[in-house]
């Protein structure tokens, strides 16, 4: 699992795309990637930190890095540099990642949001734990992409349902940069269809 990061220091961010806001009932779909199969990784020369470029679903690339004060990883269609230059939000120090990464697909089989389960040892969400991390991908905007929810998935047993229905309902209209990624766990207060019903115009 640790491919390019010492110590199991790895760490991921990610987004989502433009989509409908209502997911027509069975016409989003999912693609799973063995995230380290196909990497290049290298070493900067004046400090331990790690960058691994990783096949991603299509034409997308994973680009990662991790080092001794945290990690991070970003997704591109138009080159690294532009994603890395956008400054994607830094996780745990400590943190393992899975080995598959799914991504969500609409109708045509276009990316628009990634879930990829992770264990944080340190820092948020929870400081520590096991959490699936929803991102929205966002090729064209400004922000390329972001972080949209953290579930909980040690405790709650439809983890992997709650985390595909805040990829389908809530990632294709997040406001990256703009809004914070929610936590769903098992003390939450609202689930991922009400947070969503009270985003629509009109609530």
């Amino acid at each position: 699992m640790q491919h390019f990061v010492p110590a199991s220091l790895i760490a991921i961010l990610a987004l989502s795309a433009p989509a409908c806001t209502q997911p027509v009932e069975g016409a989003n779909d999912s693609a799973y990637v063995r995230v380290f199969d196909n990497c290049t990784t290298h070493q900067a020369e004046d400090e331990p930190i790690h960058f691994s470029d990783c096949t991603g679903y299509g034409d997308w690339t994973v680009h990662m890095i991790a080092g001794e004060h945290g990690a991070a990883v970003a997704y591109s269609q138009r080159g690294k540099e532009t994603q890395w230059g956008e400054n994607p939000p830094r996780a745990a120090v400590f943190q393992d990642l899975g080995q598959v990464m799914e991504w969500r697909l609409d109708a045509s089989g276009v990316a628009f949001a990634t879930i990829y389960r992770s264990i944080f040892t340190g820092y948020e969400p929870g400081d520590g734990g096991q959490y699936l991390t929803v991102s929205a991908l966002r090729p064209e905007g400004d922000l390329g992409a972001c972080h949209v929810a953290y579930v909980e998935a040690a405790q709650q047993p439809e983890a992997n349902q709650i985390a595909r229905d805040v990829a389908d309902y809530l990632a294709p209209d997040w406001q990256c940069g703009v809004e914070e990624p929610i936590v769903f766990d098992l003390d939450s207060e609202m689930d991922v269809m009400t947070v969503a019903a009270q985003r629509r115009p009109g609530h």
